[in-house]
């Protein structure tokens, strides 16, 4: 008997990527590395927030994402780093940064430098000497840090506007001039040093080209290169030496190495050291990296914070949001200034999205309040839903009646609105696509994050609903995934087993994510590991 014979009648071959070329970015791929270049900096951000301006420690203390450190933020709480690139994120997401231009006079520039006032008056809670200082003027911001400059020796270059510069690079894809141009603008609002400046048109314009040039997860990438080449957007030979010497430097270091991180050009080359430093895990949880290379940051001590913002940018548009740690995307939450509503992952999500699709009018995601309506025309309403193992499995069509008897968390694999969920219950959509493996570059990985997920959860006594759109592959694939992460059945016992208590064994899991299940199980079985 052939050993595919198994998944004939749903599943396929496993071993069959359904013609997916893995080394060239899908547009699902390139929309998960732009978001997550967005939340992968406030994960940084979050996660360094309980150790800023502490000593570095050894890697057998565990780097937990508790909040406190000097201002007492709450487990999961982004700071003025996420804040600040909010003001920003928030006037491309409103502005159609695709079509306003990028002119100094232009729409963007000015609302950034207001939202960046709205900001500092609602009593942030951290602000940075320079960003302070130039804010608490009421001349133009540009010419308030011009002369916060010429007033102070040495030429004060913190690493306030580098922190805050991911989302820039979402604003103008594969137009570097344009990135480089809209990055000089927005440091020079508060850091006009040359030193700031540089750093953040070298940072911004890496972020687009590794967004749109890395390759598939299993493939190297060389962090370095995009670095070098975005050098010929500085506008002097002397600087562009300078930075090509100082990108190198970072490349054989260790983050420790750079202990003054406070300073723009130390912040740089210690998340640029403390990615390239990091192994690439091997097997094939290959985004685990976001996550190794953020806690070698923070035991790196100083303002880890900041240092894990400005490399978790880098980070996110090489390995997309679908590899950000499931716990971290829970706790995950702040402002934009203090006055308005607490923001959370999901929020940080859509505006991302909307930035970087902004020039494809004709898409009504992700700013769409329900997508039920059209499931249901499309898909029939037919609700299915069944637990498995103290967890509820089924199709959207069932939402409204797990949520009716209690569940208090729902976990979507398909694309939902934004006013899916009764207030009070916790709601995550994770990048689940039904596609293909090129889509999903980070499936193991994330199936292996959502069955830790859901064991805390269990934990926490909570009542959870996992759903896609018809339960007829993605659902499966978790429910199969949850039953080999419980070792009560093998792989291939577990996705038939999933299908048929579904009732979907005639669709089932798809070849790629059948073959997901089972490197899952090789995983969790300690094939994984960093080389």
């Amino acid at each position: 008997m052939n050993s595919n014979d198994n998944y004939r009648g749903g599943f396929g071959d496993p071993s069959n990527n359904d013609g997916a070329d893995t080394d060239s970015p899908t547009p699902c791929v390139l929309t998960d590395r732009a978001t997550g270049v967005v939340v992968c900096s406030a994960a940084g951000d979050a996660l360094g927030a309980g150790y800023e301006f502490g000593a570095a420690f050894g890697e057998d203390i565990p780097v937990l994402m508790a909040g406190g450190g000097s201002f007492g933020w709450a487990p999961g709480e982004w700071t003025d780093d996420t804040q600040l690139a909010l003001v920003i994120l928030q006037a491309l997401f409103e502005g159609d940064s695709h079509t306003d231009g990028y002119d100094l006079g232009g729409y963007q520039i000015a609302s950034i430098e207001q939202g960046f006032r709205d900001w500092f008056s609602s009593g942030p809670a951290d602000v940075g000497i320079q960003t302070s200082a130039v804010l608490s003027g009421l001349h133009p911001l540009a010419e308030r840090a011009v002369s916060y400059c010429k007033n102070k020796s040495p030429v004060p270059a913190g690493n306030g506007s580098l922190m805050r510069t991911g989302p820039i690079a979402l604003a103008y894809p594969e137009n570097p001039e344009a990135i480089a141009a809209l990055a000089t603008s927005v440091s020079e609002l508060t850091h006009a040093a040359a030193d700031c400046v540089d750093a953040c048109v070298l940072w911004s314009v890496a972020i687009d080209h590794t967004l749109h040039n890395a390759p598939g997860s299993a493939t190297p990438w060389d962090w370095a290169e995009p670095l070098l080449d975005a050098v010929e957007y500085l506008p002097t030979a002397q600087r562009q030496q300078r930075w090509v010497h100082l990108i190198e430097e970072a490349t054989t270091a260790d983050p420790r190495d750079f202990t003054n991180n406070g300073w723009v050009v130390h912040a740089f080359q210690a998340a640029l050291a403390a990615i390239c430093s990091t192994p690439v895990p091997d097997g094939p949880c290959h985004g685990m990296h976001v996550q190794l290379v953020l806690e070698k940051i923070v035991r790196a001590g100083g303002d880890t914070d900041t240092v894990a913002a400005i490399a978790g940018a880098l980070l996110g548009a090489r390995w997309g949001v679908t590899a950000l740690p499931f716990q971290w995307r829970r706790k995950l939450h702040g402002h934009r200034v203090y006055n308005e509503e607490v923001r959370h992952c999901a929020d940080l999500e859509r505006l991302a999205r909307g930035v970087y699709m902004s020039g494809d009018p004709t898409n009504p995601w992700p700013d769409r309040e329900t997508w039920l309506p059209y499931y249901e025309q499309t898909f029939g309403d037919r609700p299915y839903r069944l637990e498995i193992s103290g967890i509820e499995f089924g199709n959207v069509g069932a939402l409204a009646g797990a949520v009716a008897d209690g569940a208090d968390t729902v976990v979507s694999l398909c694309r939902m609105g934004t006013n899916e969920v009764p207030l009070g219950v916790e709601h995550h959509v994770l990048g689940f696509i039904d596609s293909n493996e090129a889509d999903n570059p980070n499936l193991p990985l994330l199936l292996k994050e959502l069955v830790e997920g859901l064991d805390q959860y269990l934990l926490e006594d909570r009542k959870v609903f996992v759903h896609c759109v018809a339960a007829a592959n993605r659902t499966p694939t978790s429910a199969a995934a949850w039953l080999v992460h419980l070792q009560e059945l093998q792989a291939k016992e577990a996705l038939v087993s999933a299908g048929k208590q579904l009732r979907t064994w005639q669709y089932g899991p798809k070849a790629f994510q059948a073959a997901a299940v089972m490197a899952l199980e090789e995983y969790e079985l300690g094939e994984g590991g960093p080389s």
